[in-house]
């Protein structure tokens, strides 16, 4: 009997051992691919294949015995923390922002005041077909306080109209983002930051860059209109989502929504 229970005791052993390790490298080979992902569109990503290639000729110097270039290299080693911080301060600040605005825990989310998006999805394919440059963010787990506090505290309903009035041109509030929060206009004329991604384009302007930028910082969802060529942009967790068809704007908003914030149940949607 013994035997066999220090049989099933080793094979017990012996698995979680290969479990752990296999765990241990799916945890870090994660790590690395949503680092990636996050770094993929901004200028950090030549930073780290600098790095990467630095770190290749430090290899190549130990096995060669090149003991001059590995003097260099191991001098340099100890500055490396502090050239990180330094050169992907902005990357940083965003990937621990976006860290913590991810919902580890799902919660339960309830309020009944109705989001009337076909207001918000008929002003902007209007503004479109007029060509007047809008850009609205839409809350969703991150808040946006700060940058409400930036602009004109508004705290009104959605409506077409409204929206329509704010962004026509030579208006008072029409630079400026609108925020929306928990299915109000929270304010007008809001800031935002800028974004520096390749992902932007030599004839996009200061609104797509500021529409970027908050998309980066934050989770927000953010719809942009083109006063140039009238074309509907959508910002989404740091991508850029041009040329959307009017006739999948609604369809696409549901769905940036709805996976990551259970929209359908925080609002009621007509």
């Amino acid at each position: 009997m013994e035997p066999l229970l220090d049989k099933i005791i080793y094979f017990s052993f012996t698995f979680w051992n290969y479990f752990k390790n296999i765990l241990d490298i799916l945890i870090v080979a994660f790590i690395f691919y949503w680092l990636y992902t996050f770094l993929a569109n901004t200028r950090a990503i030549q930073l780290l294949k600098g790095f990467i290639v630095i770190f290749i000729i430090a290899i190549l110097s130990r096995v060669l015995s090149l003991d001059t270039v590995n003097w260099l290299i191991t001098n340099l080693a100890s500055y490396v923390v502090i050239m990180i911080i330094v050169l992907f301060q902005p990357e940083l600040r965003r990937l621990i922002t976006q860290f913590g605005q991810r919902n580890w825990l799902s919660s339960a989310l309830s309020q009944n005041e109705a989001f009337p998006l076909d207001e918000m999805v008929n002003a902007l394919i209007n503004m479109a077909e007029e060509k007047v440059g809008s850009l609205i963010v839409i809350e969703r787990n991150t808040g946006l306080k700060s940058y409400v506090e930036s602009g004109v505290v508004i705290n009104s309903y959605i409506s077409e109209e409204l929206i329509r009035t704010t962004f026509f041109p030579n208006t008072p509030l029409h630079d400026g983002a609108i925020i929306i929060q928990e299915g109000r206009i929270a304010a007008a004329a809001c800031y935002l930051p800028l974004s520096d991604s390749k992902q932007l384009k030599k004839h996009h302007g200061a609104r797509h860059r500021a529409a970027l930028g908050i998309a980066e910082e934050t989770d927000a969802l953010v719809l942009v209109t083109s006063e140039e060529t009238g074309g509907i942009s959508i910002m989404v967790n740091g991508k850029l989502y041009s040329k959307i068809k009017v006739t999948d704007l609604k369809n696409m908003i549901l769905y940036f929504m709805n996976p990551k914030t259970a929209y359908e149940e925080k609002y009621s949607i007509k």
